[in-house]
């Protein structure tokens, strides 16, 4: 076997395993058995579907929270869902006084850590579940970077993140394509802006996101 073989091959093996955690039933168990068999081939995995996620929302993180926040001094930040610290290697390049990370699995986490991006990381934190570990209004910015997808958490998931978030701080989110089909996550999204709890600054259609799908990138205010 040649080494353009070899390549096709791990690119096949990457999409197969990718696709599966798209298939999860967004259990609590499934979760985290498969994630934690995932893990120490992850970055790779995802590197070979091209996944852009993390890229796109740190620029749009770039772009508006200087013009939005500015006033505010150190920024403090979190990653919800951060996984293996994609994301937060790349936050931690921006004006960001301290990073805070959870994620449901352990492993994922231990991974996190060896970037050195974070302040605190957690895990064993469900989204799902509201995010009671955190107090509310305790950041200015919450990014969450590839948990809205097919398999992982339920719309209502993004209560948790407006929770946390402090009055006029900012709630950065993706949600891929396909999610946003089989899901009533514009419906609870819009019931949220209708009662006043938050606004869309921003929205960004079909931005890349995989090989596979795009996804749709939002940047929301909060408003209690």
């Amino acid at each position: 076997m040649n080494d353009n073989q070899d390549v096709i091959g791990q690119n096949v093996v990457s999409h197969d395993v990718v696709a599966g955690s798209h298939r999860l039933d967004g259990t609590t168990e499934q979760l985290t058995t498969y994630y934690g068999s995932w893990a120490a081939t992850y970055d790779r995995d995802v590197h070979n579907v091209r996944y852009q996620g993390p890229h796109v929302i740190t620029d749009l993180f770039a772009s508006v929270v200087p013009r939005h926040l500015s006033g505010c001094g150190g920024l403090t930040a979190l990653d919800a869902g951060c996984g293996t610290g994609l994301v937060g290697q790349l936050l931690d390049e921006r004006s960001v006084t301290a990073l805070d990370g959870i994620d449901l699995n352990h492993d994922m986490i231990s991974l996190a850590a060896k970037t050195n991006a974070y302040r605190i990381l957690a895990s064993g934190v469900d989204l799902n579940l509201g995010l009671r570990e955190i107090a509310e209004d305790t950041y200015d910015v919450t990014v969450c970077c590839g948990v809205f997808t097919p398999g992982h958490v339920r719309p209502a998931a993004v209560d948790g993140l407006i929770r946390v978030t402090r009055p006029d701080g900012l709630v950065l989110l993706s949600t891929r394509r396909r999610y946003l089909d089989e899901t009533d996550f514009e419906q609870h999204l819009g019931t949220l802006v209708d009662d006043g709890r938050v606004s869309i600054l921003e929205c960004h259609a079909d931005r890349p996101y995989t090989a596979d799908e795009p996804a749709q990138y939002r940047i929301l205010t909060v408003r209690k």
